[in-house]
């Protein structure tokens, strides 16, 4: 079961945004009220909050462009819920960003300081600059508590309204057997052309992933078993696949510089658990959606009383 929300995650991801590229970008990305959002921040809540090693080379800055006005807006929000934090005239305790602190250290770091400084020093942020982004995190989350999260009411009619239009989204087991060529750019049209003839020469599909394929599963005969597409393969591949029957081989697949060859092993819908077995995580998608609207209308009216402009940033 698939399901996507983008209410506050940016603000809460890797506790401390320690893992962006160390690249510095210039520029100004939006003025919010009398603050600015740079594009340097921007790029580095993306790559914090979004794993590219399984995009492509060649559709990966397509990804950035695509993502940026997502993360920017998630960091408008996030500005407007702290100044909404501020103007309440709430203090935060040092004792609690403290504590706080010393959790990350244990749970990210195996408590060893050493560590930290060491992650602190590759994505050049001080610790002063954590130890601000740590304290604005718990404001966020205690905000979204306050302001959605108690407001919520999931009644027993919403979740069995709810499983009964959703019933297939909670299958167990539902996914796509694939097999799969990846052809880098270095391999070129060439090697998928004859990747493909050697398929259509009677060779197995194993056999002909373990001498032309780069991608992950190239060592075990481009088997990805039972997957997602969408959660597991770019654009084009979750197209092609979708046009196949099980036991047929696509094409080459263009993916700008990259090609690829992939199979449909077989497909399985998975079969609806009851509502009784299902209900924890009914529930939980049910809270999720409300969730959701809720915060939407948090957010709108903090927007609707702000100054905010976004600047246009070219990628």
């Amino acid at each position: 079961m698939k399901r996507r929300f983008l209410t506050l995650s940016l603000a809460l991801l890797a506790y401390a945004g320690l893992h962006a590229e160390p690249t510095f970008y210039d520029g100004v990305a939006a003025y919010v009220n009398d603050k600015v959002i740079t594009v340097d921040t921007v790029m580095q809540e993306l790559h914090n909050g979004f794993d590219l090693s399984s995009v492509p080379p060649a559709e990966q800055a397509a990804r950035v462009r695509e993502l940026f006005p997502v993360v920017r807006d998630m960091l408008v929000n996030r500005t407007l819920i702290l100044e909404a934090y501020e103007a309440s005239g709430a203090e935060l305790p040092n004792e609690v960003v403290n504590e706080r602190v010393q959790a990350i250290i244990a749970d990210q770091f195996g408590g060893d300081e050493a560590k930290l400084k060491e992650a602190l020093r590759n994505s050049r942020t001080t610790r002063e600059e954590w130890m601000k982004k740590v304290r604005e995190n718990i404001i966020v989350m205690a905000m979204q508590q306050l302001q959605v999260d108690r407001k919520i009411v999931v009644s027993p009619k919403k979740i069995k309204e709810y499983y009964a239009a959703h019933a297939a989204d909670f299958a167990e087991g539902a996914g796509t057997h694939v097999h799969s060529i990846t052809i880098d750019p270095a391999g070129g049209a060439a090697a998928a052309e004859k990747a493909l003839a050697e398929l259509k020469s009677g060779k197995t599909f194993a056999d002909v992933a373990k001498a032309y394929s780069s991608d992950p599963q190239a060592a075990q005969g481009g088997d990805w078993g039972f997957v997602d597409p969408a959660t597991s393969f770019a654009a084009p591949i979750v197209e092609a696949l979708a046009k196949l029957k099980p036991g047929e081989t696509s094409g080459i697949i263009e993916m700008g510089e990259w090609r690829a060859i992939v199979q449909k092993v077989a497909e399985r819908a998975g079969d609806p658990p009851s509502l009784a077995e299902a209900w924890p995580k009914v529930e939980a998608a049910v809270r999720a959606e409300l969730g959701q609207a809720r915060y939407n209308e948090w957010v709108d009216s903090l927007r609707k009383n702000a100054y905010i402009k976004n600047v246009d940033v070219k990628l």
